[in-house]
């Protein structure tokens, strides 16, 4: 997510699990100030395409910060802000680039002491952890990097994360953690966090600095911070951090919906829309396809459209006996929705599709395409998108990366400008397949499996990315399609309309799944 605009620069860095997308209600606050943002993805984090096992060491983690401060113009001074475990990786920089900080802001965020090692504030703070319920449903794990150097890993559990650190968040901010989080090392033992010489009070210790306290924080204790800001120094400003409260939820299960993304999106864009699902006691499965959201590999190791569907397919097909989902899918997701009810047409109970390509039965799906190419589109539709080929340059593929401009003009111009900023910060680049065999094959889908699933489609009324007409058009095709618009709605109706998207799936989910 690359800063833009005037101001001061603020760079954002994330904890362990986390991503850029964790600050996007800040990036977004800052960035209406006026000010410039760069919130990063560190290395196998968030958006970033590596795996974990091709991280060495923490400064290849921490390469994606260096980077930036290694680029920032002479002369010119950021304000670095560092979350939890990333404190480590602010006080990197600040030895390698004291000179070009304002100001380094640790938002209840390991301290490291100059002169000890990093690895010590980590170790210290572990130990009171120790026993094993402190860590609930959090796994720990292994990764091979190799039989001289395996390193453990760590996932955060969603217990863990609603009890200790999201307790006091809003509830959809916790679904979209659950959505994004990814596992991560924690380099103990990295040289870079056991030497004593890394930090220097030259150096690092010259820049100043700010301990933000999280006060109700349940992962180390208020007093915990403090003690750390302290070592820290005499110039250490100690502040405190306030959390917004979030409201209790009441379950009980009535539906399970299975929520498909589009291209480059994830399992993340519908965390309000599964918040407010789930709290209205639904089952809720959201879904990251092959290499998109927080699943790791690159859009170009996705051999074929199948394995890029193949977590719905797995999904729908691990249901139990007699249970049918709703299934919803948005843009692109409409493709592998087709594919999974061709497949598994006795487990849905409804398939919607939002704004969502709706192939015909005995057609290709790669039509519909072609049919939205011969829309009437500006010259320069895909303004900034990134569209090229991608992989192994003897069998490359093609790959599309959507731009800013494009998501802010084409896709989220009704949405909330903080959804944006999460966009930016957690699309990756995807493959479209259009020449796939499954998707060019005008026998993948018949008449009397995939066509026999009831089906809704939800016009988004506002698209720019396709239009209101051409939605219709593709649910033409498929004779019994109920139609419903959504009004105001841009190509992302989760965002722009979260409220009544998530009403019109629940009447759609009671008027169809009781239907023989």
């Amino acid at each position: 997510m690359d800063g833009v605009g005037g101001g001061k620069h603020f760079i954002l860095v994330h904890g362990l699990c986390h991503g850029a997308w964790c600050w996007y209600k800040v990036a977004t606050l800052l960035r209406a100030a006026g000010h410039r943002v760069t919130a990063l993805d560190l290395a196998a984090a968030g958006a970033h395409p590596a795996r974990l096992d091709e991280v060495r060491s923490f400064e290849e983690y921490s390469r994606p910060l260096l980077r930036a401060m290694d680029a920032a113009p002479p002369g010119e001074k950021a304000v670095l802000v560092g979350h939890s475990f990333g404190g480590h990786n602010l006080a990197l920089a600040m030895e390698a680039h004291p000179e070009k900080i304002a100001v380094a802001v640790f938002v209840s965020a390991p301290m490291p002491v100059a002169g000890h090692p990093m690895s010590a504030t980590m170790e210290q703070h572990l130990k009171g952890d120790s026993a094993p319920r402190s860590f609930l449903d959090c796994t720990f794990g292994i990764v091979e990097r190799g039989s001289e150097n395996p390193a453990e890993t760590l996932l955060l559990g969603p217990e863990w994360m609603a009890q200790k650190m999201y307790q006091l968040s809003p509830p959809e901010d916790l679904t979209l953690a659950r959505m994004m989080v990814r596992p991560a090392q924690m380099f103990l033992g990295d040289e870079t966090m056991t030497g004593e010489e890394v930090l220097t009070e030259e150096r690092y210790g010259a820049v100043s600095r700010v301990f933000v306290v999280a006060e109700e924080d349940k992962t180390w204790t208020a007093e915990e911070q403090r003690r750390v800001a302290v070592s820290g120094g005499p110039g250490v400003e100690q502040g405190q951090q306030r959390s917004m409260e979030g409201g209790n939820k009441e379950q009980r299960q009535r539906h399970h919906f299975v929520l498909v993304h589009g291209v480059s999106h994830g399992a993340w864009c519908w965390y309000k829309v599964s918040t407010a699902l789930s709290a209205a006691g639904h089952r809720v499965t959201a879904l990251d396809m092959a290499a998109c959201g927080a699943r790791p590999g690159r859009a170009e190791e996705v051999s074929s459209f199948e394995e890029y569907s193949r977590p719905l397919l797995d999904a729908v097909a691990a249901l139990p006996a007699g249970e049918k989902a709703v299934l919803v899918g948005h843009s692109f997701g409409g493709h592998s929705l087709a594919l999974t009810m061709e497949r598994y047409p006795n487990r849905v109970a409804v398939a919607v599709f939002v704004s969502a390509a709706m192939p015909a039965a005995g057609k290709p799906m790669a039509l519909v395409f072609q049919q939205a190419s011969q829309e009437h589109r500006p010259d320069d539709f895909f303004l900034d998108c990134k569209i090229g080929p991608s992989g192994d340059p003897q069998h490359p593929v093609e790959t599309i990366q959507f731009g800013p401009r494009f998501l802010e003009q084409r896709m989220y111009q009704h949405s909330p400008p903080e959804d944006l900023t999460l966009a930016m910060a957690a699309t990756r680049p995807s493959r479209r397949f259009r020449n796939d065999a499954t998707m060019t094959n005008g026998d993948a889908l018949t008449a009397e499996r995939y066509g026999a699933v009831r089906r809704v489609c939800v016009v988004a009324e506002d698209d720019a990315s396709w239009s209101a007409k051409f939605q219709r058009s593709m649910a033409s095709w498929n004779p019994g399609t109920e139609v419903i618009g959504l009004q105001g709605a841009d190509h992302m109706p989760m965002f722009s309309k979260p409220k009544e998207l998530s009403e019109l799936l629940m009447e759609i989910a009671d008027k169809y799944s009781g239907q023989a």
